[in-house]
């Protein structure tokens, strides 16, 4: 639950993010009024942003290196908008970026409202924005009871620093389980050591079941871990049976 609210706030995030034409446009033909944080002229100004995006200025006015950047900006705005779109499995065939944006925002809402329901919160006349402020408060108790049970201080902190230490004592307690498990954790997310512990723990089960199928007689050549534990569960049932019948 918390890991999907955050996701959403990510998709809400790219839905809202102004994109980079925004300094374009402030950039007219006539340089704007010196501050104290910068008094470069606009052509520099836009040099400088064009050689952070790749775009060549060489020979261009600055009409031309401000289209440039209106239209790199397009281009990477509908690309963040159709992966948050893919995300919500919405389709994104022949759409405008406002279309897209349109769509994000009323999946996004259906979804918070599902997850508003699912904790209690009225979700009633409230904008996604507002939505999303009522389950960040929704969601703090829980994530402060949670923070609880592992040590992790809470006060003062917000949901966003909470979850950052959450996941930092998680990933202490995981550390602790694979070294017992004698499982290297060296360099590895959370993520990976977990597939480790898995992995370990499989190959453990193997290892016990192939033990139990040689005492038993039962080859497991080429055959899975399961095939061979069924295949020794059929045999301790007949041995059983075969008991029974004396």
């Amino acid at each position: 639950m918390l890991k999907k609210l955050t996701g959403l706030a990510l998709v809400g995030a790219i839905v809202l993010t102004v994109p980079i034409a925004a300094f374009a446009e402030n950039a007219q033909g006539t340089a704007p009024a010196p501050t104290s944080k910068s008094t470069k002229p606009v052509k520099q100004l836009l040099q400088d942003k064009a050689q952070i995006f790749g775009v060549s200025t060489d020979g261009k006015t600055n009409e031309q290196i401000k289209a440039e950047l209106q239209a790199l900006s397009a281009a990477k705005h509908t690309e963040q908008l159709k992966k948050a779109a893919a995300k919500l499995g919405i389709s994104t065939d022949g759409k405008t970026a406002e279309q897209l944006k349109v769509d994000i925002q009323a999946a996004v809402q259906v979804k918070l409202k599902e997850k508003a329901a699912k904790l209690g919160v009225s979700a009633d006349g409230k904008t996604n924005k507002e939505l999303r402020a009522a389950l960040k408060a929704a969601v703090l108790p829980k994530l402060q009871e949670k923070a609880a049970k592992l040590g992790v201080s809470t006060d003062g902190k917000t949901n966003k620093e909470i979850r950052t230490e959450l996941q930092a004592a998680a990933l202490t307690k995981l550390q602790e389980k694979a070294t017992k498990a004698g499982v290297a954790t060296e360099g590895k997310t959370a993520k990976e050591i977990r597939a480790a512990l898995k992995a370990s723990k499989e190959d453990k089960k193997a290892e016990a079941v192939n033990k139990k199928a040689a005492k038993l007689g039962i080859s497991t050549e080429g055959k899975t871990t399961e095939q061979v534990f069924a295949e020794i569960e059929s045999a301790l049932k007949a041995k059983w049976e075969k008991q029974a019948q004396k």
